[in-house]
């Protein structure tokens, strides 16, 4: 039954969710944008989805029609709308809203206060349904069947899979037209992506390496999807999904490019789904590419290992259409996000880290109809929210709260307040970020999202 771990395992994920997102964390440092409030939205969709147990409540409802494990399995293919950056980040967003929560708690209690209960039984049952729920995920996902990457590979497709494709490759070596048009174009979606999703990179993932069988050279691939075609996807009304349309449309909604490369030094991935690659700018080193677009079919409707959608190629012409989407697109999108108040540019980044991998999620289990996905967008035009999972009024609580200049207290030591001091030129960040600088003796004991609390 799902959720029936001890706490002692409870205590064991948290521990390696903690190290490994810290690590990633210290690596890419903290996150600005001059067009949206990055550091503050995400910690108000991280309180909604502990504080208001959103994610716990929808994940039970997908458990029910599909297992995590099937879920994973049938995302083993190109340009799924589930990949590892997604299967973490459930675990991470929602451990991460715990954390503010007990560190709230915890500093109430230093304050004073006597009737506050760190973290209520309910809740730790809840954790340890979302923390057995992820465990089940990237295991079936990833070819190395670990929860987290061991080897800095991200690799999810069978060999099988791959050498299908061998013979959508082009061999373009030493073509410095089409490498630069390649650059270009992925370049304009990327910059597009970001945009459109309010500076979450969920639409782009890259994974590898893979290798054909009688070729040495490495086989990487950068997807981008939920490209803007319009209102319906394999025939869902998405018009309520995005609070806003784009006047030319993309030719498809998702593209994967994939790129053999020789005289790399060093391919490597994390868990959040960043390539690190020496030489940096490897587009010299590309020998061949392909590209494909991936077949809309609806995520209830797949199949593990039979059918997990459909793969179509395109040519090189492609590249110059997709440019020309991707630039209008991005001009568009930013006039109209300009005009935009700082609610409406809040809350579309806090649905976008509440909502996208969970309304994912719930597509696979065929029940994305069950939910209602616009709260954040209503909350942002002083609308009704159109769902009882979601508390209007706490909304406004948490943005108030993180709004706020982070300021020490008493009952912070005296390294802590230092690091509260070096955050405080950054808008919206809980203070709880402070614990990722501690040593990692101390962090072992007291790992960064914190054990099952007794208190």
């Amino acid at each position: 039954m799902l959720g029936d771990i001890s706490d002692q395992e409870a205590n064991e994920l948290i521990a390696l969710i903690s190290k490994t997102t810290v690590a990633n964390f210290l690596k890419r440092g903290m996150v600005e944008s001059k067009m949206f409030p990055v550091n503050h939205y995400i910690h108000v969709a991280c309180y909604v989805l502990y504080d208001q147990s959103y994610l716990y409540n929808i994940l039970k409802e997908v458990a029910s029609k599909i297992s995590p494990e099937e879920l994973a399995r049938r995302s083993k293919s190109l340009g799924p709308g589930l990949n590892h950056l997604g299967f973490y980040s459930t675990c991470m967003l929602y451990l991460h809203g715990r954390a503010q929560v007990i560190y709230d708690n915890l500093n109430k209690k230093k304050g004073g206060e006597t009737n506050i209960v760190v973290e209520p039984e309910t809740k730790k049952k809840e954790t340890k349904f979302v923390l057995d729920f992820w465990k089940r995920l990237s295991p079936n996902y990833l070819n190395d069947e670990t929860l987290i990457l061991k080897n800095k590979r991200l690799t999810c497709l069978s060999d099988d899979y791959i050498e299908k494709l061998k013979g959508n490759m082009i061999p373009i070596n030493n073509n410095k037209e089409i490498t630069k048009r390649l650059k270009q174009t992925i370049a304009h979606l990327t910059i597009y992506s970001f945009l459109s999703q309010a500076e979450c990179r969920f639409t782009i993932s890259e994974h590898g390496p893979y290798y054909f069988k009688d070729n040495t050279e490495p086989l990487i691939f950068k997807e981008f999807i939920e490209l803007y075609t319009g209102d319906v996807m394999y025939g869902i009304d998405m018009t309520g999904n995005m609070p806003y349309k784009i006047t030319n449309i993309a030719p498809f909604s998702n593209v994967i490019f994939g790129m053999t490369l020789k005289d790399m030094n060093k391919i490597e991935f994390n868990d959040w789904g960043t390539l690190f690659a020496d030489p940096t700018d490897y587009s010299s080193k590309i020998t061949s590419i392909g590209i494909w677009t991936r077949e809309l079919s609806h995520p209830k409707d797949l199949r593990y290992p039979d059918y997990l959608g459909e793969l179509k190629p395109l040519s090189l012409n492609i590249l110059e259409e997709l440019s020309k989407f991707a630039k209008s697109a991005t001009k568009e999108l930013y006039l109209n996000m300009s005009k935009w108040n700082f609610t409406k540019r809040l809350m579309l980044g806090s649905h976008l880290y509440a909502n996208i991998v969970l309304g994912v999620y719930a597509q696979y289990a065929g029940i994305e109809d069950k939910f209602n996905w616009t709260w954040a967008f209503d909350y942002a035009s002083g609308k009704p929210l159109k769902t009882d999972l979601i508390d209007k009024d706490k909304i406004k609580f948490y943005i108030d709260k993180l709004g706020k200049k982070i300021k020490s207290n008493l009952a912070e030591t005296k390294v802590e307040k230092l690091y509260i001091t070096a955050l405080e030129k950054y808008k919206g960040v809980h203070p709880i970020v402070t614990r990722m600088f501690r040593s990692k003796r101390v962090a072992r004991s007291d790992p960064f999202y914190y054990f099952l609390q007794d208190e």
